[in-house]
C-alpha cells in the first residue's frame, strides 16, 4: 500500500503491463462512442476491465491501483460517462465489460467515502445519479478543472436539454430482462429422455463458473452411438441420423449461449445492485438529500418492478431483483421516516413558539410529500404483482419480497414520540373529530389496495407462513402479523378462520413440543425451530389482540394446545450459571435459560392477551388459561418463588401475576365443565389458593427495601433498546405490584358488594409500617412463608411508597421533558453521557448531528418509560386505597374478635358480623392460624397504628398525588394500565377519568369516614386528623 504507481518514466517508475491496459481502454473517450476497444476488441476489453477490477479488490494492491487511476488517469469518471455500452452481435462482452467497471466503481466510492473525500466522491455520485447533462467528453488532461468548468463545458459542447435518463437507469435499461430460448428439441430417431441424459453427463463447468455441455464430449458419444448399430437398416438411415445429430449440437449450442447470456445478465445485475447499495449505503446522507433520495429510489423500484413483471422476463433474474427490491424498499423507508421525524421535530417547535395554543385546521406533513401517496401505491402495487408472479416456487424469492413489504408497511407507522403526559387531556370528542393524519390515511389506502387482492394473495402468505421453509416461513408470518394489526375490517382474520390456516398454525405448536424440547440441550441444534415458535406466538398474540380474534383463538383450541406442551416444564435451575452446558463464548447462542425463556414468554404473553381481549366470552379464556396453569403448575410455582432476582425472571413473574390476577379467580371453576368427583374440584381450588397465596407473599418481597437493594445491585449494563437493565428490573417489580393489588381488588370485589360479607386477604395488623417508620428507612420488611397471610400494612407501606416514588418520579419525568424539548442547548457533556446509552465507547467519532439523533433517541426512550412508572404508581396507589377501605370497614365495624363479649360495638347488633375465620377463602385446607386468634388486643393495636399513620404527611401527599394526575392527564394512562390487565370490557377513556376521579375520591373518604365512626374520639386526640378527616368527609357528603 506505500507503493505509488506513475506513468512510465516518472520518477523511474517503469511502464507495467496496468499502463498497456489503460492504453488500450482510454482511447476513444475523448468523444462521443466512447473506448474504442469495447466495439472493436469485445473480448480483450472484457478482460483489461477484469483485471483493473483484482487489481482494485485485492488488498495488498488496491491502495497505489486506486491512487493512480484516481489523480493520475481520471480512469473512473471517463469510463462511467459513456455508459451503457451497446455492442452488437457481443452483448454478452459488453454486459461482462459494464459488470467489471461498476464493480470496480463501487469500491471507489467507498474508499473514497471512507476517507472522506467528500468532492470524489460527489463527482461520481453527479455522473451516476444526475438526471441533468453535466458531462463533457472533452479531455482534462490536467485534471485540474473544476466540477463547475466541467459542466459549463458540457453545456457549450453539446446541445443541452432539460432532462436525461438517469445513468444508473440507463444501465438498467441495458439489461435485456427477457431471452428467448432454444425451440423444443423435436427427434425421429433418438431418445429424447435419454438423449438428456447423455447431455447432462456432458455438462461441466467452464472458467466463468457456468455450467455448459462440452459439445466435442457429446459430437464423440453421439457418434459412438450410430457406429455401434448393426444392420442394412442402420447404414441406409446413417444419414438421417447423422442431420439429427447434427439438430441435437445446434440444440445444444444455443442452449450453451442461452446461459451464458442469463449468467451475464446476472452478473452485471448483481453488479448493479451492489452499486446502488453503496451508494445508498456507504455514501455519505448528506450528499443525496431526503427528497432527491426518496425520488431516485422511486425510479429504481418502478423501473426495475416493470422490467421484472414482463411476462416474458427471464425467471433466473427473479432473485436478484428481489433482492434489490428488498435493500431499495429498506432505504426508501428509512429515507421517508427521516422525513417524517424532521416534519415533527419542526412541528413541535412551532407548535412551542406558540406555547402550544395553535390548533391550525391546516397538519403538518408526516414526509410522504416528497414523492406523494400516490407514488408509494404503486410501488405497494407492483411489489403485490411480483409476489403473485412467483406462484407457487420460488419462496427464496418471495422471502425478500416479504422482508420488501414489511418494510414498506412500517412507512405508515408513526414514529416514536415523548410520552409527555399532556395527550391524554383532549376530550373525547377532541379525538373523534379530529382530522385524519397522514399516517392513517396512508395505512387505510394501503389495507385498502392489499384487500383489492382478494384471496389470491391471501393464499400464497397463508400457505408460506404453513409450509414455505424456513426463513420464508417466518418472514410469511411476520408479514402476517402487520396486515391483521392494520386489517380493521378483519378480512384476512376471517380467511385465516375459514379456511384453517389459523387452526393449523394453532395444532403445529403442539407438534413443535420434541423439537423445543431439544433446544434445552447443552449443546442444542440449530435454532431455527425456536426462531419459528417466536414467530408463530408473535403472530397469534397479534390475532389475539382483537375480541374477535381471541374468540377464533379460543375456539381453535391455541391454550389446549400450550397446555399438551411438555418444554415448559424443562425449567432450567439456575439462571447466572451454567449447568446445562458450556456457554457459547461468541454470545451469538443464548445461555440454556435464555432459551427457555425465549419459549415461555410468547405463551404467557399470548395467555395475558387473549384474556385481557376476550370479553364477551372471559370464562371461557379464563378455564383455559387455568388450566394451562394447572397442567404446568411446578413450572408456575417455581417462577412465582423467584428464587433468583434478574431482569429476565422478574419479567416472567410480572406475565405470571397479571394471568393470574385474570384466571385464577374462584368463580373460574364454576364455569369449567370438569370431569370426576368433588376432588377435583377441591384440587382445582387447591391449586387455584396456592397461586392466590404466593401472590400475595410478592408483596412483602417486591414493596420493602429488599427491592431497592436489588436495583441497585444491579449493574448499569443497557440492552439492545437502550434502556437499562437496572430500569427495566423497577419496571418489571412495579408491573408485578400492580398485578398483586389488582388481584387483590378482583378477589374482594368478587367476593361481596358490600365489607360485610367481604373475604379478607390481609391480617389486622400495622406494625410493619409503625416499625419501619420508628427506625432506619432502609430496614427490611419482614419476610411472611407463603402459606401465611400477610398484613394490612404491608398494603399501607407500598401505598405509602408508591406515593413517594411517583413524586420523585414525576419530577424526573418533568426535567427530561423539557430537556427534549430545549436539546439544542443542552450542554455539550450532557448529550455525550445520553449518548452512551447507545455507544458504549467511541462517542467522540460521531458528528455533532449524530449525537443530537442519539441524544433524542435516549430521551425519548426515558421519558416513555417514566410514564409507564407513573401509571403503574398511580394503578398502585388506586387498588391500595381500595385495598384498606374495604379491610378496614371489615375489622372496625364488621368483624366479631375471637375473645369479643357483650360490650362489642353497638353495631354489631345491626350487622351480625362473621368472625375472621369464617371469612371466605380460596384454599380447601386453610391455615387456621391465618383465620383465627383475632383478638380484641390485635384491633385495638390496629387503631392505634392507623391513628398515627393516616396524618397530614399522608393527606399531603393524596392531595398532591391528585393534583398531579389532573393536571397531567395520567387518568386515561392509568386505565389504559388498567384495561390491559381488566378481566372486565373497556370502556371510553372519558368515562373511564370520570369514573377514576371519582373512585378516588370515594376510596379516601369511605376509608376516613369508615374510621371516624368508630374512632373518633382517637381523631381527636391527633391535631391534624380532624381536618384530614372533615375534608373528606365533606367530599362524600
Amino acid at each position: 500500500s506505500a507503493t505509488n504507481l506513475q506513468d512510465p518514466g516518472v520518477l523511474g517508475c517503469p511502464r507495467t503491463c496496468l499502463h498497456s491496459i489503460l492504453n488500450i481502454l482510454e482511447k476513444g473517450t475523448e468523444g462521443r462512442n466512447g473506448p474504442l476497444a469495447v466495439k472493436e476488441s469485445p473480448h480483450l476489453a472484457e478482460l483489461c476491465y477484469q483485471v483493473i477490477y483484482q487489481l482494485c479488490a485485492y488488498s495488498e494492491t488496491s491502495g497505489p491501483t486506486m491512487r493512480y487511476l484516481r489523480t493520475s488517469q481520471d480512469f473512473l469518471f471517463s469510463q462511467l460517462q459513456h455508459l451503457p455500452f451497446i455492442v452488437k452481435g457481443h452483448e454478452i462482452s459488453a454486459l461482462s465489460q459494464m459488470s467489471w467497471l461498476m464493480k470496480t466503481a463501487g469500491i471507489e466510492l467507498r474508499v473514497t467515502s471512507l476517507n472522506r473525500q467528500r468532492s470524489h466522491t460527489q463527482r461520481l455520485l453527479h455522473l451516476i445519479l444526475d438526471d441533468v447533462p453535466l458531462r463533457s467528453f472533452a479531455v482534462d488532461t490536467e485534471g485540474s478543472l473544476d466540477e463547475e468548468t466541467r459542466c459549463v463545458s458540457g453545456f457549450l459542447h453539446f446541445d443541452t436539454i432539460s432532462k436525461v435518463r438517469r445513468k444508473i437507469l440507463s444501465v438498467l435499461d441495458s439489461i435485456d430482462f427477457c431471452q428467448e430460448g432454444p425451440e423444443e428439441l423435436h427427434l425421429d430417431f433418438f431418445d429424447r429422455a435419454q438423449i438428456e441424459q447423455v447431455i447432462c453427463k456432458c455438462e461441466h463447468k467452464n472458467q466463468q463458473g457456468q455450467i455448459v455441455c462440452n459439445v466435442k464430449l457429446l459430437h464423440r458419444v453421439l457418434i459412438a452411438e450410430i457406429n455401434a448399430l448393426q444392420g442394412m437398416a442402420a447404414l441406409g438411415q446413417r444419414p438421417l441420423l447423422m442431420e439429427e445429430i447434427n439438430t441435437i449440437l445446434q440444440h445444444v449450442v444455443q442452449r450453451n449461449k442461452l446461459r451464458e447470456c442469463l449468467h451475464a445478465k446476472r452478473h452485471t445485475l448483481e453488479s448493479w445492485r451492489q452499486l446502488v447499495e453503496i451508494i445508498l449505503a456507504a455514501c455519505p446522507q448528506d450528499l443525496i438529500q431526503g427528497e432527491d433520495r426518496q425520488i431516485i429510489i422511486r425510479d429504481l423500484l418502478h423501473d426495475l418492478h416493470d422490467k421484472i413483471l414482463d411476462e416474458e422476463a427471464a425467471h433466473e433474474l427473479m432473485s436478484v431483483v428481489a433482492g434489490t427490491v428488498f435493500t431499495l424498499t429498506a432505504h426508501l423507508t428509512q429515507a421517508v421516516r427521516n422525513e417524517q421525524k424532521i416534519a415533527l421535530s419542526a412541528h413541535s417547535q412551532y407548535i412551542s413558539m406558540l406555547d402550544g395554543n395553535s390548533t391550525t385546521a391546516e397538519s403538518t406533513s408526516a414526509g410522504f410529500a416528497s414523492i406523494g401517496d400516490s407514488s408509494l401505491h404503486i410501488i405497494l402495487k407492483k411489489l403485490l404483482d411480483f409476489i403473485l408472479r412467483t406462484g407457487g416456487g420460488f419462496q427464496r424469492v418471495r422471502a425478500h419480497l416479504y422482508g420488501a413489504l414489511l418494510y414498506y408497511l412500517q412507512i405508515s407507522q408513526k414514529p416514536d414520540e415523548p410520552d409527555t403526559l399532556e395527550t391524554g387531556q383532549k376530550t373525547m370528542w377532541e379525538r373523534l373529530t379530529a382530522p385524519e393524519d397522514e399516517c392513517s390515511k396512508l395505512q387505510r389506502e394501503n389495507m385498502a389496495i392489499i384487500e383489492s387482492y382478494g384471496a389470491s394473495l391471501m393464499e400464497v402468505v397463508c400457505r408460506d407462513a404453513c409450509d414455505g421453509h424456513e426463513i420464508g416461513r417466518m418472514l410469511a408470518l411476520a408479514v402476517l402479523d402487520r396486515i391483521v394489526a392494520i386489517d380493521q375490517h378483519h378480512q384476512w382474520l376471517c380467511y385465516l378462520t375459514n379456511s384453517g390456516y389459523l387452526k393449523a398454525v394453532a395444532d403445529s405448536l403442539a407438534q413443535d413440543d420434541v423439537t423445543l424440547q431439544s433446544m434445552l440441550s447443552p449443546q442444542p441444534p440449530l435454532l431455527k425451530a425456536l426462531y419459528i415458535y417466536e414467530s408463530k406466538m408473535a403472530f397469534l398474540t397479534r390475532v389475539a389482540k382483537n375480541q374477535q380474534g381471541a374468540l377464533e383463538l379460543l375456539t381453535a383450541g391455541v391454550i389446549v394446545r400450550l397446555a399438551q406442551c411438555q418444554v415448559y416444564d424443562h425449567r432450567p435451575e439456575t439462571d447466572s450459571h451454567s449447568m446445562f452446558g458450556i456457554i457459547d463464548p461468541s454470545g451469538f447462542i443464548p445461555a440454556p435459560a435464555e432459551r427457555y425463556r425465549q419459549i415461555l414468554l410468547p405463551a404467557l404473553q399470548l395467555c395475558q392477551v387473549i384474556l385481557t381481549s376476550s370479553t364477551g366470552q372471559h370464562q371461557q379464556a379464563a378455564g383455559q388459561v387455568l388450566q394451562f396453569l394447572i397442567a404446568h403448575a411446578d413450572t408456575i410455582q417455581a417462577i412465582l418463588r423467584c428464587q433468583e432476582v434478574t431482569v429476565g425472571s422478574l419479567q416472567e413473574l410480572a406475565l405470571l401475576t397479571s394471568i393470574i390476577s385474570k384466571a385464577a379467580l374462584p368463580g373460574v371453576i364454576n364455569g369449567l365443565e370438569v370431569e370426576g368427583s368433588d376432588g377435583t374440584i377441591m384440587e382445582l381450588q387447591g391449586h387455584i389458593g396456592r397461586f392466590q397465596r404466593q401472590c400475595l407473599g410478592l408483596l412483602s418481597r417486591f414493596s420493602g427495601s429488599d427491592r431497592f437493594r436489588q436495583v441497585k445491585a444491579q449493574e448499569e449494563g443497557t440492552q439492545v433498546c437502550g434502556v437499562s437493565k437496572r430500569d427495566e428490573m423497577e419496571l418489571a417489580m412495579q408491573q408485578i405490584c400492580a398485578n398483586v393489588v389488582e388481584f387483590c381488588k378482583t378477589l374482594l370485589m368478587q367476593s361481596s358488594p358490600s365489607s360485610q360479607h367481604t373475604i379478607c386477604l390481609f391480617t389486622p395488623s400495622l406494625s410493619e409500617v409503625t416499625t419501619r417508620e420508628g427506625t432506619r428507612q432502609e430496614a427490611q420488611l419482614p419476610m411472611v412463608p407463603y402459606w401465611r397471610l400477610p398484613s394490612l400494612g404491608v398494603i399501607l407501606f407500598l401505598l405509602k411508597q408508591s406515593a413517594n416514588d411517583f413524586f420523585s418520579c414525576y419530577e424526573s419525568h418533568k426535567q427530561n421533558v423539557t430537556k427534549h424539548q430545549n436539546l439544542e442547548h443542552l450542554p455539550p457533556d450532557e448529550i455525550k453521557e445520553l449518548c452512551q446509552a447507545h455507544l458504549q465507547g467511541g462517542v467522540d467519532k460521531i458528528s455533532a448531528g449524530q449525537r443530537q439523533v442519539l441524544a433524542k433517541r435516549r430521551l425519548v426512550q426515558q421519558i416513555n418509560h417514566r410514564a409507564e412508572l407513573l401509571s403503574l404508581y398511580c394503578y398502585i396507589v388506586e387498588n391500595c386505597l381500595f385495598i384498606l377501605w374495604r379491610h378496614l370497614e371489615y375489622y372496625f365495624l364488621y368483624c366479631s374478635p375471637s375473645d369479643a363479649h357483650d360490650t362489642m360495638n353497638v353495631l354489631s347488633g345491626f350487622y351480625r358480623g362473621r368472625r375472621l375465620q369464617d371469612s371466605y377463602s380460596l384454599d380447601s385446607n386453610p391455615d387456621p392460624r391465618n383465620l383465627s386468634c383475632v383478638s380484641q388486643h390485635d384491633l385495638e393495636q390496629m387503631r392505634s397504628d392507623a391513628a398515627s399513620s393516616f396524618g397530614e404527611s399522608l393527606q399531603k401527599k393524596i392531595a398532591g398525588y391528585r393534583e398531579n394526575i389532573l393536571q397531567s392527564a395520567l387518568a386515561p394512562q392509568i386505565h389504559r394500565s388498567a384495561c390491559s390487565t381488566n378481566s372486565g370490557p373497556c370502556e371510553d377513556e372519558e368515562e373511564l377519568t370520570i369514573r377514576l376521579q371519582l373512585q378516588d375520591h370515594r376510596c379516601i373518604s369511605s376509608l376516613l369516614y369508615t374510621y371516624s365512626r368508630t374512632h373518633t374520639s382517637v381523631l381527636c386526640k391527633q391535631q391534624t386528623a380532624p381536618l384530614f378527616t372533615t375534608t373528606f368527609f365533606i367530599i362524600e357528603l
